[in-house]
């Protein structure tokens, strides 16, 4: 099969980097309860077998680049006991953290890896990575929830997940269309005026090797006071996270019309709802803010320009800056990427309950700042803030995510 869109920017700028292992995400599942190893790893093995996106390799021959099919089979997949380890659980982050800094050849190896820790009685650790050429975020969570359900039901019959050639198709179909180009002339006319790319820093740099995070768990009634505040406006909770973001940067700069990176799913009504796949695409949002205006009104704006830009969103972000010429080097043309991931991650593997973290997202957008706010079921909410470190001090990140909650509290609370 032929690359998507998506996938061959992907594989393009892996190629540039080749030794860069910032196309590695990965999330870790913790598991509290009793769980049977053996089974534990037939499912995630089922689930591997089942996701087409896995089951390939990269390969460019005479300047054409494809997916060919090779059945992941002789994979590992190390149970590592730190029972007996002083501090278990900070063992097992280094593990991962060394796993993920080595970076993959998608022509020759698996692209994924899984690993499972013991960390105690009723305690185990679940780490799930893979190259983000293969899998998106949502896609993450759509094998995740495979493994559970193998795991709960191993007779589970059928195929539960869609074809990756379908969705190759669709793409296709889509690059070749009429739409495609009423899309491009849609964004370049939106953005021929566009405004200067402003964020947290002034400062702006080609996107490190590295990533530079810091995160926070917020209150529980975060979550539930942002539905009750977002309806009572007639916007929908997401909309307030770009709202406070979009404040936020106001407030530093004093810019009256701020340009965000929102990282979109580009699944909903669709055949790839149910595929694991790399389909995410970061689309730009221009956002009016006044001062004086209180924050369902900002969230409003945000709304509007959001319905306004749906029928477009399949067009590629990044084809967005290459036609309007801010593609490389240090031109952008949005600030922060707002990433707001509201998966239902509440697993269950038998009667066992798992509780998820994401780890690395990948590079998706981090030229400047990514702000990942997570929604899981019976967990907290999470704020991730991915930072370039040549324009970001950990200081100062720090600082930036501590006024971020202070904001998203007050949004839940006092709208």
């Amino acid at each position: 099969m032929p690359l998507t869109a998506g996938q061959q920017l992907v594989w393009l700028a892996q190629r540039l980097a080749p030794a860069s292992p910032l196309y590695n995400a990965a999330e870790c599942v913790e598991i509290h309860g009793q769980l049977d190893v053996s089974s534990f790893e037939h499912a995630v093995r089922v689930a591997v077998a089942e996701a087409d996106a896995l089951n390939v390799c990269v390969v460019e021959e005479q300047g054409r680049t494809t997916q060919v099919h090779r059945s992941a089979t002789d994979w590992k997949f190390p149970v590592i006991d730190l029972s007996g380890d002083s501090d278990p659980l900070t063992a097992a982050r280094g593990w991962m953290a060394t796993d993920l800094a080595e970076p993959v050849d998608m022509t020759t190896e698996p692209l994924f890896g899984h690993a499972l820790f013991v960390l105690g009685p009723g305690r185990h650790l679940w780490y799930h990575r893979c190259h983000h050429i293969a899998l998106d975020g949502y896609g993450f969570f759509l094998v995740a929830q495979r493994v559970a359900q193998v795991y709960t039901a191993p007779d589970s019959a059928g195929r539960w997940f869609g074809a990756l050639r379908s969705v190759v198709e669709a793409d296709h179909a889509y690059q070749r269309s009429e739409q495609r180009e009423l899309d491009s002339k849609f964004w370049q006319a939106r953005y021929a005026d566009h405004p200067p790319a402003l964020s947290f820093t002034d400062r702006i740099a080609a996107p490190s090797g590295r990533i530079l995070r810091r995160s926070a768990l917020l209150p529980e009634d975060v979550a539930t006071g942002l539905s009750q505040a977002a309806r009572r406006g007639g916007v929908s909770w997401p909309k307030l996270v770009f709202a406070v973001v979009a404040r936020q940067v106001h407030r530093r700069t004093g810019a009256n019309e701020i340009v965000l990176g929102s990282c979109l799913m580009g699944r909903l009504g669709s055949l790839a709802a149910r595929t694991p796949a790399m389909i995410a695409n970061i689309v730009p949002v221009r956002v009016l803010v006044r001062a004086g205006d209180d924050l369902l009104t900002v969230a409003r704006s945000v709304g509007q320009e959001m319905r306004a830009i749906k029928p477009h969103t399949r067009y590629r972000g990044e084809h967005v800056r290459r036609d309007l010429r801010l593609l490389g080097g240090e031109r952008r043309l949005y600030g922060p990427v707002v990433n707001v991931l509201p998966f239902d991650y509440d697993l269950s593997f038998g009667s066992s309950r798992g509780f998820a973290k994401n780890l690395s997202t990948g590079p998706h957008g981090i030229e400047d700042i990514v702000i990942n706010f997570h929604v899981r079921s019976n967990q907290p909410p999470e704020l991730d803030l991915d930072a370039n470190p040549r324009c970001y001090s950990e200081a100062g990140l720090e600082e930036l995510l501590g006024e971020l909650v202070t904001s998203l509290v007050h949004a839940a609370r006092r709208p």
